[in-house]
Protein backbone atom coordinates (compact mmCIF):
# COMPACT_ATOMS: atom_id res chain seq x y z
CA UNK A 1 0.00 0.00 0.00
CA UNK A 2 1.55 3.24 -1.41
CA UNK A 3 0.61 5.83 1.60
CA UNK A 4 1.46 9.35 1.58
CA UNK A 5 3.70 11.40 3.50
CA UNK A 6 1.54 12.01 6.19
CA UNK A 7 -1.86 10.85 6.73
CA UNK A 8 -4.42 13.62 4.95
CA UNK A 9 -7.84 14.35 6.26
CA UNK A 10 -8.96 12.34 2.86
CA UNK A 11 -7.46 9.39 4.47
CA UNK A 12 -8.75 10.08 7.35
CA UNK A 13 -12.45 10.48 6.04
CA UNK A 14 -12.06 6.36 4.64
CA UNK A 15 -11.37 4.93 8.23
CA UNK A 16 -14.04 3.90 10.01
CA UNK A 17 -13.17 5.15 13.32
CA UNK A 18 -14.11 8.73 11.35
CA UNK A 19 -16.72 8.20 9.27
CA UNK A 20 -19.41 10.71 9.46
CA UNK A 21 -17.29 13.14 11.36
CA UNK A 22 -17.13 16.51 9.29
CA UNK A 23 -14.54 17.30 7.56
CA UNK A 24 -12.69 20.58 9.60
CA UNK A 25 -12.02 18.24 12.39
CA UNK A 26 -10.87 16.12 10.76
CA UNK A 27 -8.07 18.24 9.02
CA UNK A 28 -7.15 19.14 12.47
CA UNK A 29 -6.59 15.10 13.22
CA UNK A 30 -4.14 14.80 10.25
CA UNK A 31 -2.09 17.28 11.40
CA UNK A 32 -1.69 15.39 14.94
CA UNK A 33 -1.40 12.13 12.65
CA UNK A 34 1.91 10.25 11.54
CA UNK A 35 2.82 6.77 10.51
CA UNK A 36 3.61 3.71 12.67
CA UNK A 37 5.12 0.39 11.93
CA UNK A 38 5.33 -2.88 13.98
CA UNK A 39 6.78 -5.65 12.81
CA UNK A 40 5.51 -9.22 13.53
CA UNK A 41 6.02 -10.01 17.56
CA UNK A 42 6.25 -6.40 18.58
CA UNK A 43 4.93 -5.39 21.60
CA UNK A 44 3.23 -1.97 20.40
CA UNK A 45 2.14 -0.96 24.35
CA UNK A 46 2.44 -2.81 27.51
CA UNK A 47 -0.43 -2.46 30.06
CA UNK A 48 0.13 -0.09 33.03
CA UNK A 49 2.54 1.78 30.71
CA UNK A 50 2.06 5.74 29.69
CA UNK A 51 -1.04 5.99 27.28
CA UNK A 52 0.85 8.74 24.99
CA UNK A 53 -0.74 7.22 21.29
CA UNK A 54 -4.02 6.22 19.53
CA UNK A 55 -3.93 4.08 16.33
CA UNK A 56 -5.64 3.08 13.53
CA UNK A 57 -5.06 0.30 11.73
CA UNK A 58 -4.57 0.00 8.21
CA UNK A 59 -2.83 -3.10 7.84
CA UNK A 60 -2.06 -6.06 9.82
CA UNK A 61 -3.15 -8.07 13.12
CA UNK A 62 -2.59 -7.05 16.90
CA UNK A 63 -3.43 -9.24 19.84
CA UNK A 64 -4.90 -7.68 22.58
CA UNK A 65 -3.54 -9.03 25.92
CA UNK A 66 -3.91 -9.32 29.49
CA UNK A 67 -2.24 -10.76 32.50
CA UNK A 68 -4.20 -13.69 33.67
CA UNK A 69 -3.34 -14.39 37.62
CA UNK A 70 -0.70 -16.81 36.97
CA UNK A 71 0.84 -13.99 35.19
CA UNK A 72 0.51 -15.88 31.36
CA UNK A 73 -0.96 -13.31 28.83
CA UNK A 74 -4.05 -13.88 27.60
CA UNK A 75 -5.49 -12.63 24.42
CA UNK A 76 -8.70 -10.82 25.19
CA UNK A 77 -9.35 -9.77 21.35
CA UNK A 78 -7.27 -9.56 17.52
CA UNK A 79 -8.02 -6.50 15.57
CA UNK A 80 -7.50 -5.77 12.39
CA UNK A 81 -7.47 -3.15 9.15
CA UNK A 82 -10.17 -0.69 10.03
CA UNK A 83 -10.37 -0.88 13.65
CA UNK A 84 -8.70 1.27 16.31
CA UNK A 85 -6.17 0.55 19.13
CA UNK A 86 -5.79 2.12 22.43
CA UNK A 87 -8.72 4.22 24.51
CA UNK A 88 -6.61 4.38 27.32
CA UNK A 89 -5.12 7.61 26.21
CA UNK A 90 -8.27 9.70 26.51
CA UNK A 91 -8.86 9.26 30.45
CA UNK A 92 -6.37 9.70 33.33
CA UNK A 93 -4.51 8.37 34.67
CA UNK A 94 -2.77 7.67 30.90
CA UNK A 95 -1.86 4.14 31.16
CA UNK A 96 -2.74 1.15 29.10
CA UNK A 97 -5.22 -1.29 30.45
CA UNK A 98 -3.90 -4.35 27.77
CA UNK A 99 -0.84 -4.74 26.15
CA UNK A 100 -1.07 -4.76 22.55
CA UNK A 101 1.24 -7.80 20.40
CA UNK A 102 1.86 -7.42 16.37
CA UNK A 103 0.81 -10.84 15.35
CA UNK A 104 2.05 -10.00 11.73
CA UNK A 105 3.79 -7.08 10.47
CA UNK A 106 1.35 -4.03 11.31
CA UNK A 107 0.89 -0.21 9.98
CA UNK A 108 -0.98 2.19 11.65
CA UNK A 109 -1.68 5.81 11.92
CA UNK A 110 -0.59 7.20 15.12
CA UNK A 111 -1.61 9.97 16.85
CA UNK A 112 0.05 11.74 19.63
CA UNK A 113 -2.32 11.48 21.90
CA UNK A 114 -1.77 14.61 24.92
CA UNK A 115 -1.88 17.17 21.73
CA UNK A 116 -5.43 15.29 20.27
CA UNK A 117 -6.34 15.52 23.99
CA UNK A 118 -5.75 19.40 24.04
CA UNK A 119 -7.10 19.98 20.69
CA UNK A 120 -10.73 17.76 21.68
CA UNK A 121 -10.22 20.61 25.05
CA UNK A 122 -10.20 23.53 23.28
CA UNK A 123 -12.68 22.07 20.08
CA UNK A 124 -16.07 21.01 21.56
CA UNK A 125 -17.47 20.09 18.36
CA UNK A 126 -13.66 17.48 17.74
CA UNK A 127 -13.64 16.66 21.33
CA UNK A 128 -17.72 15.55 21.20
CA UNK A 129 -16.84 13.22 18.03
CA UNK A 130 -14.06 11.85 19.24
CA UNK A 131 -15.22 11.09 22.25
CA UNK A 132 -18.39 9.43 21.09
CA UNK A 133 -16.09 7.12 18.93
CA UNK A 134 -13.76 6.28 21.72
CA UNK A 135 -16.94 5.23 24.07
CA UNK A 136 -17.81 2.62 20.93
CA UNK A 137 -14.53 1.74 21.14
CA UNK A 138 -14.19 0.49 24.50
CA UNK A 139 -17.87 -0.77 24.84
CA UNK A 140 -16.47 -3.27 22.13
CA UNK A 141 -13.47 -4.05 24.22
CA UNK A 142 -15.80 -4.44 27.33
CA UNK A 143 -18.25 -7.08 25.74
CA UNK A 144 -15.11 -8.42 23.72
CA UNK A 145 -13.01 -8.92 27.73
CA UNK A 146 -16.25 -10.30 28.67
CA UNK A 147 -16.81 -13.16 26.20
CA UNK A 148 -12.93 -14.00 26.56
CA UNK A 149 -13.56 -14.42 30.37
CA UNK A 150 -16.53 -16.59 30.12
CA UNK A 151 -14.65 -18.65 28.05
CA UNK A 152 -11.77 -19.23 30.16
CA UNK A 153 -14.47 -20.40 32.97
CA UNK A 154 -15.50 -23.60 31.06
Amino acid sequence: MKLPPKPTAALLEHQEFFKGTPWRPLEKLAALAGYAHFVDGQVIFCESATADRFHLILSGRVALQTTAPDQRPVTVQILGPGEALGWSWMFPPYQWSFTARALEPVETIAFDAPKLRLASEEDPALGHAVMKRVLRVMLNRLQATRRRLAALEH
